[in-house]
């Protein structure tokens, strides 16, 4: 069975900083996983490069077999933000719905 996400070798630097170094994981379909660290830790990095939204410096990333890039379809993500206009007009399943605007239309 294909692994829903695959990391082999893993390394995001930023400038000089090297933020994840040589990770390795599998994630298995239908697995529950729990990324855990203090702040400055590379979680977010981690997250992001699994999303294709940073590059990596090194290493491999597969999504149900795909790269980041090509598995946007596959992928959810809401990030999290400390402030927001709580005038803005928008409800949790609006968001929900942009989601999946997102895999019957493509602007670029």
């Amino acid at each position: 069975m294909e692994s829903a996400v695959s990391i082999k070798n893993l390394t995001v630097n930023y400038e000089n900083v090297e933020a994840i170094k040589d990770i390795n994981l599998e994630i298995e379909n239908k697995d529950y996983l729990a990324i855990l660290g203090p702040n400055g830790g590379g979680k977010s990095t981690l997250l992001k490069v699994i999303l294709g939204l940073i590059k990596p410096s090194k290493g491999e990333i597969k999504i149900f077999g795909k790269s980041p890039e090509a598995s946007g379809s596959l992928i959810g993500y809401v990030p999290q933000f400390s402030k927001f206009d709580k005038n803005f007009p928008i409800n949790v399943m609006d968001v929900i719905l942009m989601g999946q605007l997102k895999n019957k239309f493509s602007l670029f």
